[in-house]
C-alpha cells in the first residue's frame, strides 16, 4: 500500500467548451468512474471532481450542475468490491442502489454498494463527498454491510466526526499522516458510522475514532489560534469533549500540551508574517497581537526560545536577504 497520498482534480472547465461534456463523459466518467453521465443542466454543465487516493481507500468530492450518474450492469465487469459512504453537502440528491431509492438533503448520508447498479441524480445540482473502502475491510468491522446498501445512514456523533476528519484532510496539501494510516482511520470511522460488531467496537474506538478526535482538536486550534481569548475550555466546548479528555488526547497523541500547540501556531504565524514583505508596514507589536499574544514581552521571550533569534532580528535578516 502506498505510504503517500495523491490528490487529483478534474473539471469540465479544463476542457474546450465545444466538447466539454462529451469528453468528460467518454474519457473520464466512463473510463475512470465506470459511470455514464446525462446532462440535465440545459446545455451548461459543470462537473468538478477532487479525489484523494489513500491506498485502498479513496476520498472524493463531487460538485455538479443538474446531472445524472448511472452505473449500468455492463459497467460492473471491471468494478472492484467496494462500498462508498456518501454524504450530501448540497442537494437534494437521489440515490438508487440495491433495490432502494431515497432522496437525501444536506447532511444526510447513505451507503452504496459499488458492485451493484447505481443511479445518482441531483435535479438542482449537488455536492457530495464520499469515502470508498474495500468490501473485505469493511466486512471485518461491520456485519453484512451489503444489507445497509441504498439505505439512509443514521446521522449521529460518528458521522459528524467523519465529516470533521474529511474537512481536516481537505485543509492539507498532504495529510500529516501516511496514506495507509489515514486510510485505516477512515475505514474505522465508516464502520463507527454504520455500527461496528461487538468484537470490532473497541478497535474502531481506540484507533480511528481516537485519531479523528485528536485531528479535530488540532484543526480547531489551527483555525482559532489568533483569538486571544481562545483556551482549552473553548476547544473542548466546540468539539463536544471534556477539558480533561482533550488534554489527554494531546498529551498521549502528540506529547505536547494544549498551551504548547497554541503557542506553536501563534509563533509559526508570527515568523511567517515577519519574513513576508507584505507585512513590513506592521510593527512587531501589531504582529504579536494579530497572532493572539496579549503580552509583547512574553511574545518576545517565546519567539527567541523557539527560533533562537528576536522578532526584530528575524525581520532584519529577511529584509537583507530580499535586498540582495
Amino acid at each position: 500500500m502506498p505510504t503517500s497520498s495523491q490528490r487529483l482534480q478534474w473539471s469540465t472547465e479544463m476542457l474546450p467548451e465545444r466538447v466539454r461534456f462529451s469528453t468528460f463523459r467518454d474519457e473520464f466518467a466512463r473510463l475512470n468512474l465506470a459511470l455514464d453521465v446525462i446532462d440535465h443542466s440545459g446545455g451548461r454543465p459543470r462537473i468538478d471532481v477532487t479525489y484523494l487516493s489513500l491506498g485502498a481507500v479513496g476520498v472524493c468530492h463531487l460538485v455538479t450542475t443538474p446531472v445524472e450518474f448511472i452505473r449500468h450492469k455492463h459497467h460492473l465487469k471491471d468494478s472492484r468490491e467496494q462500498f462508498g459512504l456518501n454524504v450530501v453537502e448540497a442537494g437534494p440528491v437521489q440515490f438508487t442502489n440495491a433495490g432502494q431509492e431515497h432522496a437525501y438533503d444536506v447532511g444526510s448520508a447513505c451507503l452504496v454498494d459499488r458492485g451493484r447498479p447505481l443511479r445518482v441524480f441531483g435535479p438542482r445540482g449537488g455536492s457530495v463527498k464520499f469515502v470508498t473502502v474495500q468490501a473485505a475491510a469493511l466486512r471485518s468491522l461491520v456485519a453484512n454491510p451489503e444489507d445497509l446498501s441504498g439505505r439512509p445512514v443514521h446521522s449521529g456523533p460518528a458521522l459528524k466526526l467523519l465529516n470533521r476528519y474529511l474537512r481536516s484532510l481537505a485543509s492539507f496539501k498532504e495529510p500529516p499522516l501516511s496514506a495507509a494510516t489515514v486510510g485505516v482511520h477512515l475505514v474505522d470511522l465508516v464502520a463507527a458510522t454504520l455500527g461496528p460488531t461487538d468484537q470490532a467496537a473497541d478497535i474502531v474506538t481506540e484507533r480511528g475514532v481516537r485519531a479523528a478526535n485528536l485531528q479535530a482538536i488540532l484543526a480547531e486550534i489551527a483555525r482559532r489560534y489568533s483569538n486571544p481569548n481562545f483556551d482549552l475550555n473553548k476547544v473542548a466546548g466546540a468539539i463536544g469533549m471534556s477539558r480533561r479528555y482533550v488534554q489527554k488526547l494531546l498529551d498521549e497523541g502528540t506529547g505536547k500540551s494544549f498551551t504548547e500547540h497554541l503557542a506553536g501556531c501563534r509563533l509559526e504565524r508570527a515568523f511567517a508574517m515577519l519574513t513576508d514583505p507584505h507585512h513590513l508596514h506592521l510593527a512587531i507589536i501589531d504582529i504579536a497581537y494579530a497572532v493572539g499574544f496579549g503580552d509583547v514581552s512574553y511574545f518576545n521571550r517565546m519567539f527567541r526560545r523557539r527560533f533562537g533569534e528576536t522578532p526584530s532580528g528575524v525581520r532584519a535578516g529577511s529584509t537583507v536577504r530580499e535586498q540582495k
